[in-house]
């Protein structure tokens, strides 16, 4: 999961004064910014709305290659320009994008081609060369991931549109409930908004730690501990029982492998020794976490030794790249990481291998 670059800054930016261009491609793990960029793409283009003659959406799984040719090639009906948005490309059928290629040396000025496509899991074939005549063609963003330390000011900034001010605690519990997805925490902010009742004219709300608490599930972050806790008592089965449950629930593999790294980084953050004797709400500032889920965090740290965590630590790089670009499915890569938790002693180097 990389740092979420200028590119997702440089397209709001652009969008609100460069002219429009004929072919965006938007890509990327944050499909909260994704549907964002697409929808700001359409304002700038018909910010007085579309209608069904100017407007065309297509699943790029099934469209055609010719059925989007077609649309792109119709002409606008009382306005400058028509909208084609051809969503999730990454699902395409590669084959039917050659129905679109000399378009792509001369796109129809009178059409704004939006080219949506969600690489969490899955990306467009670089090496292909449809793929490469399409990135030449487009004005192309990426919206990645976003790291634990960037999302506060978004949800500073998601908090204060709905005049809430999150105190410190606050903020730390819904991260770590909801994760770093864009998407869920602003659906969190806008539950705890409701629960808080309506703010008076002008003036913010304060939003306290037990606030988050009464509304926010621990669904997710529950299930991390129940998984750390299995892989700390080597109950491989248990784990296996955990990871499945995860994955039915709709966790992908990389949101799974992310949120289990950083439990680690936590619990080798607690082998600090100064951080010994320091009161628990001192410990759960140093390490990043809520005080409500630190316990849990000190009851797994004794279950790992150093070189253990370690261990871990760096077969986790190793099974992030092997989901990027492995041809073995997410659920034999966590499965293999899993086993050598369990059952290596040690070191768990070579879990993705």
């Amino acid at each position: 999961m990389g740092k979420n670059s200028d590119s997702a800054r440089d397209f709001f930016k652009s969008i609100k004064s460069a002219p429009i261009a004929p072919i965006y491609y938007l890509h990327g793990a944050e499909t909260y910014l994704l549907d964002k960029a697409v929808a700001a793409i359409i304002e700038a283009v018909a910010p007085g709305g579309l209608n069904e003659f100017n407007f065309n959406t297509f699943h790029a799984k099934s469209a055609t290659g010719d059925q989007i040719r077609s649309a792109v090639e119709m002409l606008p009906m009382f306005v400058p320009k028509r909208v084609v948005v051809v969503r999730d490309l990454q699902e395409i059928v590669l084959s039917e994008l050659d129905a679109l290629d000399d378009y792509f040396d001369n796109p129809s000025p009178s059409t704004c081609l939006i080219l949506h496509a969600r690489t969490a899991e899955k990306s467009l074939n670089g090496n292909s060369g449809i793929v490469r005549k399409l990135k030449r063609a487009s004005q192309v963003f990426e919206f990645k991931a976003f790291y634990e330390s960037e999302v506060g000011a978004f949800i500073a900034k998601q908090a204060a549109g709905r005049k809430m001010r999150l105190s410190s605690g606050a903020q730390a519990y819904l991260v770590e409930a909801v994760g770093t997805d864009l998407a869920q925490l602003d659906v969190a902010l806008e539950k705890v908004d409701l629960y808080i009742g309506a703010a008076r004219e002008g003036q913010a709300r304060s939003v306290e730690l037990e606030d988050v608490e009464a509304i926010i599930a621990q669904t997710r972050v529950r299930s991390v501990f129940d998984l750390t806790d299995a892989l700390g008592n080597r109950s491989y089965e248990q784990a296996l029982k955990i990871l499945e449950a995860m994955l039915v629930a709709g966790d992908a593999p990389l949101m799974i492998t992310a949120m289990v790294a950083r439990h680690f980084r936590v619990l080798s953050k607690l082998g600090d020794p100064t951080l010994r004797s320091a009161p628990s709400k001192e410990i759960a500032s140093a390490v990043g976490v809520a005080p409500f889920f630190l316990r849990d965090y000190q009851r797994h740290a004794q279950k790992f030794s150093p070189a253990e965590i370690d261990g871990v630590l760096s077969v986790m790089l190793e099974v992030d790249i092997a989901l990027k670009s492995s041809k073995l499915s997410g659920r034999t890569i966590l499965d293999g990481l899993l086993y050598k938790i369990c059952f290596r002693e040690g070191s768990a180097r070579g879990a993705a291998r």
